[in-house]
């Protein structure tokens, strides 16, 4: 599990790393600890995912509840625990997707039962997709942090909220891994994440975050029966 502490104090980031350590070591799981002293340095992030992100609400001039409304679009599968020493702030979290809300001085009692609860979350999440990387890593992504994928060369690029990965597989054996509802080959270079798709134009896909993805002559018969199809599975 990789999780990430947003806190402007750094004396209590030390504290809290321990306290997340030390349930690490009782329980026997794996946790890497990330800091990130300010929102800034957190909005930039661009390496491997985060699992959890254990939120500061009053960070300096920032505020942490827009922050983390932030990441909530940036990386959905990002989970939010807010940190605070004020519990009137806990009637601000509302609009925010987030999983717990505990008082500082309490997360030493209850680490527990937060941790209970993000493990559950991520067991109830969409199936994880582990892949080479270019290297000798291994990186396991959900597809909700996916783009797109791109052959150019003998090389496969991962594009994804959290940043790019490169690895050797051909687009055909990467579709196998793939759901055909959510990913859609689109060209001899190209495979898409459907979810993080804003318009079908003619030629091409236009993504949410404005980058745009050609679709071939050949593909394109395909391409528009499976926007159709993911379409269909949207409406409620």
């Amino acid at each position: 599990m990789r999780a990430g502490i947003c806190d402007d104090d750094s004396k209590w980031y030390q504290c809290a790393k321990e306290i997340i350590e030390g349930y690490g070591k009782k329980t026997d799981t794996k946790i890497e600890i990330l800091y990130f002293p300010q929102g800034e340095s957190l909005e930039v992030y661009e390496g491997d995912p985060l699992d959890v992100i254990f939120m500061d609400v009053n960070l300096g001039e920032e505020n942490g509840i827009v922050l983390a409304g932030k990441i909530n679009k940036k990386w959905r599968n990002c989970q939010i625990i807010y940190l605070t020493n004020y519990l009137s702030y806990a009637t601000e979290t509302y609009h925010t997707d987030y999983t717990f809300f505990v008082l500082k001085e309490q997360f030493k009692d209850r680490i527990g039962e937060v941790f209970g609860k993000i493990l559950h979350n991520m067991e109830q999440k969409s199936e994880r997709l582990a892949f080479s990387v270019i290297g000798g890593k291994e990186v396991i992504l959900a597809p909700e942090d996916i783009l797109y994928f791109e052959r150019s060369g003998r090389v496969t690029r991962i594009v994804t909220v959290w940043g790019n990965y490169e690895i050797w597989d051909k687009l055909k054996d990467v579709m196998g891994k793939l759901s055909e509802v959510d990913f859609v080959r689109c060209h001899n270079s190209y495979i898409v994440y459907m979810p993080a798709v804003r318009e079908l134009r003619k030629g091409c896909f236009i993504l949410k975050n404005g980058t745009k993805i050609m679709i071939s002559r050949s593909h394109m018969k395909g391409v528009k029966a499976a926007f159709m199809r993911w379409a269909m599975t949207q409406t409620v």
